[in-house]
């Protein structure tokens, strides 16, 4: 029952991750482009002038992903030297299409990503299409791609090719040094930080937001029944042993820390694996917790099971306390 305990836990912790980073990139103030746990939003408290190598030289300030927009724009300018984004829901065709480089951020290459569901698999149509910030597309994405902005961007642009900076700023990062330095010359240049909202892991599973695939996410968590349902078959399928307990003068008390203690230990020593499976979720960017957070989950699977097991228990040994004692022996 410990190891069921344990799946469970894992299961649920998974569940919750993808529920919770639903709910919180559906929100406008949440993660923007489903950035990670790192995310930082500038905002321009003025009409931006700053440029690209204002903030960025794309000689040294690598392991960042910086992205731009305009409130209410159709476009998003990027800066992605880790080519983070680069596989985002494409579709890919051999040898006809590619990702922004290194010399297209020297260069101010005019390239740039189309986002469309019409158009995705129609090649020619992609490939003859111009305008006066895209002189080549380098491929289509389609609608759900991480690119587009809450459904209201058509086009990822190469930031450096863009005159100016957006009025907002999106800055993801693996070097933290080099972050600090993009986010000191925005703070210069008139960008202050804006607090982005993230939902709490066990607040996923009343919000308002969670529709859809959360919901169906959510719903997951009924399986704490199926453990409820489990804990009482394991029980009953030792009614014999727990009948022997009985006629010997056993009460529920005694029963209980005879049958329960092994469970108990077990299941404890079981927490230390799963406190270490969501760490590694979080630095997969699939949990958004914090260290407290995450024993907060822990305690209350732990007394959540710990409970259940224990009212297994006691509904087993009641059925076996009202049945005639003739009854018991015959058995």
């Amino acid at each position: 029952m410990s190891m069921l305990s344990i799946i469970i836990a894992l299961s649920v912790l998974m569940m919750l991750g993808y529920a919770q980073k639903y709910v919180t990139n559906s929100q406008d103030d949440g993660f923007p482009f489903s950035m990670s746990f790192n995310c930082v939003v500038m905002k321009s408290n003025t009409k931006p002038t700053a440029s690209f190598a204002d903030i960025i030289d794309a000689n040294t300030d690598i392991d960042v992903l910086v992205i731009s927009r305009d409130e209410g724009s159709y476009f998003i300018g990027i800066y992605d030297p880790n080519m983070v984004m680069a596989f985002e829901n494409t579709y890919q065709l051999l040898g006809q299409s590619r990702y922004f480089s290194y010399a297209d951020y020297v260069n101010k290459t005019k390239l740039g990503i189309l986002i469309s569901d019409s158009l995705t698999h129609n090649v020619e149509a992609w490939k003859s299409y111009t305008s006066e910030a895209i002189e080549d597309v380098m491929y289509f994405t389609d609608t759900q791609s991480r690119f587009n902005y809450f459904g209201r961007t058509t086009q990822v642009l190469n930031l450096a090719s863009l005159d100016t900076l957006g009025e907002y700023v999106y800055l993801d990062y693996g070097n933290k040094e080099v972050a600090e330095r993009i986010i000191g010359k925005l703070t210069d240049l008139g960008y202050s930080i804006v607090p982005v909202k993230y939902i709490g892991l066990l607040s996923t599973i009343i919000s308002p937001g969670l529709t859809g695939k959360g919901v169906m996410m959510v719903s997951g968590l009924l399986i704490y029944l199926f453990f409820g349902i489990a804990a009482y078959w394991h029980y009953f399928n030792r009614a014999k042993e727990i009948t022997i307990h009985y006629l010997h003068g056993g009460t529920l008390n005694t029963v209980s820390q005879n049958l329960g203690k092994r469970f108990v230990v077990l299941n404890l020593c079981g927490m230390i694996p799963v406190f270490l499976f969501s760490l590694f979720l979080r630095t997969k960017d699939q949990l958004i917790a914090s260290n407290m957070s995450i024993i907060m989950f822990i305690i209350f699977h732990f007394l959540l099971t710990v409970l259940m097991f224990f009212l297994a228990l006691s509904l087993v040994f009641l059925i076996i306390r009202d049945r005639k004692r003739d009854e018991l022996y015959a058995r």
